[in-house]
């Protein structure tokens, strides 16, 4: 009878995946096999980690990027910093399609799918958006909180207003989203960035709303 320690390494030896469960090999001075189960697909010569660890019986999860981020297996400690930088990996992979803005209900659910599914819950997802010096920023919009890439690491959202500016005399939020189909916290938040940087100037006294204008298409004049 053996007991393999939570945390420790083992190589998957014989599974079945659609029952998932199977054998796993330890070495650990001498090479023990012991009966084991997972949630993930797993295949012969996988590396694992134990989660759970009874008499001849253990519970696993595949060693992947994710797993890093554990801090001590026996306890399902969390190294915050280190899944702070997974979630701006995530943000930064899906930058084309999101801007780099995840709501926290996106995040929590992507996290879910993951190795460390069972140590993730609402309470971290709360703890990371108060980490500090976290390398993403927090943003709260319509009452929801938000996950987003720094402003300025987002490189393809504000060259596609570039490239739109270069169409129209001026932008607004109507012509933005007709344009990229953005939703309207995407699109504010850039053209809240471009303006902090002085690449854009807002009008707001047009009767039809405010006109956002790059620094060298300023009217002299406003209509009335």
């Amino acid at each position: 009878m053996v007991k393999i320690p939570v945390g420790e390494k083992v190589e998957i030896n014989l599974w079945n995946k659609k029952n998932k469960h199977g054998m796993v090999v330890y070495h650990h001075g001498t090479m023990d096999l012991c009966r084991a189960e997972s949630e993930f697909d797993l295949k012969r010569g996988d590396i694992a980690y134990v989660v759970e660890s009874y008499d001849s019986f253990v519970v696993v999860v595949p060693e992947d990027d994710y797993t890093e981020v554990i801090a001590n297996l026996s306890t399902s400690k969390i190294h915050l910093s280190k899944l702070a930088h997974k979630i701006w990996e995530i943000l930064k992979d899906r930058e084309n399609e999101t801007g780099g803005i995840l709501s926290t209900e996106e995040i929590y659910s992507i996290l879910k799918r993951t190795s460390i599914q069972s140590l993730i819950n609402q309470k971290l997802i709360k703890k990371l958006l108060k980490l500090p010096n976290a390398p993403y920023e927090r943003l709260k919009f319509e009452k929801k909180w938000y996950f987003a890439l720094k402003a300025h690491e987002v490189v393809t959202d504000k060259s596609q207003l570039i490239a739109l500016a270069q169409k129209y005399p001026y932008l607004t939020m109507d012509i933005i989203q007709s344009a990229t189909q953005w939703p309207d916290i995407r699109i504010k938040r850039m053209l809240e960035y471009l303006l902090n940087t002085g690449r854009i100037k807002k009008d707001e006294r047009y009767r039809t709303g405010s006109r956002y204008f790059f620094v060298s298409k300023i009217p002299d004049k406003a209509e009335t």
